[in-house]
C-alpha cells in the first residue's frame, strides 16, 4: 500500500505565506475565478479578505482547501456535498480514493514524481515515448494515463510538485499523443466527429485522448483546438458536415456554465448533428441537457459510436 502523506501540505497555522490574489489562486489550485466567486456566493467558501483596492485576497489555509476540493471534484464528488467539510475530513476522503485508485501503481508513482522533480523534459519525453511504444496507443491512453494523470494531479495537490512541473507533464503527454495520431492511417469511417472546448476551457488533453481513441478505430475525428464560441462551432460543424460535436469540460470549469453552453449549442445546431460531452465538470452537476449525450469515461466512447451507427442504420 502506498504511504499517502497528505499532511505534507503546509500548515496554515504556521505558514507565513502572503495572502494571494485571485489570479494566483486560480493558477495554484486549478479552480477558475468564476467558480471561486460562485462558490463564495452559494456556499460561503472561500471567504477572501479584501486588499486596499477592494480586490479579493486569499489566506493559505483556504488555498490548501481549494486544492483538496479540486482533486475531489476530479474523483466525481459534488461541491455542495464536500465544500463545508474541514480540511482533515477532505484529506481523509481523498486519501481513501487515492489509495484505491493507485494501490497497484506504487512504482509508477515513484518514477513519475521523481522525474518531474528533476525537471528534465528530455527524460520525461523519453519515458513517455517508451511507455507508448511498449503498450501501444490504446493501452497508453486507457491504462497508463488513467493512473499517471491521477498521480501527477494528486502530487501537485499535495505540494510534492510545482504547477510548472504538472504543466510540463501535460505538455509532454499531449506531444506524445499528437505524434502518435499523425502516424495513424487516414480515417474516413463514420461518424464524422468535431472535437473542441468552449470559451474559458483551455484544457485540451481530454479531447486529444478522445481523438486518439476514435482515430484508432478509423473514425473521422477532427480536432479544432480549444476555446470555440457557440457561433463558430455551429458554422464549422455545418461547413465541414459534422455528424457529432464532442466537447470536454474539465473539473475547473463551472458545471452550471457548461450546462448553459450545451443548452445554447443544442438550440443552435441542427438536430441531426449530435452533441457529445464529457469531463469532470459534468460529474458535479445535476442537470441533464436534452439532446446531449454525456460520457463518464473514455471506454464508453466506442459504445457511443456503435449506438450512433445503429440509429443511422435504423433510419436507412
Amino acid at each position: 500500500m502506498i504511504d499517502i502523506k497528505l499532511d505534507d501540505l503546509p500548515d496554515p497555522a504556521t505558514s507565513a505565506a502572503p495572502l494571494l490574489p485571485i489570479n494566483a489562486v486560480e493558477r495554484e489550485t486549478g479552480v477558475s475565478k468564476e467558480l471561486l466567486r460562485m462558490w463564495e456566493r452559494r456556499y460561503g467558501f472561500p471567504a477572501p479578505a479584501r486588499d486596499a483596492q477592494g480586490d479579493r485576497i486569499y489566506p493559505t489555509d483556504q488555498v490548501n482547501k481549494l486544492r483538496l476540493l479540486r482533486r475531489l471534484l476530479d474523483h466525481g464528488f459534488r461541491p455542495g456535498k464536500i465544500i463545508g467539510m474541514p480540511i482533515e475530513e477532505l484529506e481523509k476522503l481523498l486519501r481513501t480514493r487515492y489509495s484505491k485508485s493507485l494501490e497497484s501503481a506504487p512504482e509508477l508513482e515513484r518514477e513519475l514524481i521523481g522525474m518531474l522533480r528533476n525537471g528534465d523534459a528530455h527524460q520525461i519525453r523519453e519515458y513517455l515515448s517508451h511507455q507508448m511504444v511498449r503498450m501501444g496507443l490504446q493501452a497508453f491512453i486507457l491504462d497508463f494515463l488513467q493512473y499517471a494523470n491521477t498521480i501527477v494531479g494528486d502530487a501537485w495537490m499535495r505540494g510534492l510538485i510545482e504547477v510548472h512541473e504538472e504543466h510540463l507533464y501535460s505538455e509532454q503527454v499531449q506531444s506524445q499523443i499528437r505524434t502518435a495520431i499523425t502516424g495513424l492511417r487516414t480515417a474516413t469511417a463514420s461518424p464524422r466527429v468535431m472535437l473542441t472546448t468552449p470559451p474559458g476551457e483551455n484544457h485540451t488533453l481530454g479531447i486529444l485522448m478522445v481523438e486518439a481513441m476514435l482515430r484508432l478505430d478509423s473514425i473521422d475525428a477532427v480536432c479544432f483546438g480549444a476555446v470555440m464560441p457557440v457561433r463558430d462551432i455551429v458554422q464549422a460543424a455545418q461547413k465541414h458536415r459534422m455528424n457529432i460535436v464532442a466537447l470536454s469540460f474539465s473539473a475547473s470549469y463551472p458545471a452550471s456554465r457548461a450546462i448553459d453552453f450545451l443548452e445554447d449549442l443544442r438550440f443552435r445546431l441542427p438536430l441531426q448533428v449530435e452533441i457529445w460531452a464529457g469531463g469532470n465538470a459534468l460529474h458535479t452537476g445535476k442537470r441533464i441537457v436534452e439532446g446531449v449525450q454525456q460520457f463518464q469515461d473514455l471506454s464508453s466512447i466506442r459504445k457511443g459510436v456503435e449506438d450512433w451507427r445503429g440509429r443511422r442504420s435504423g433510419k436507412a
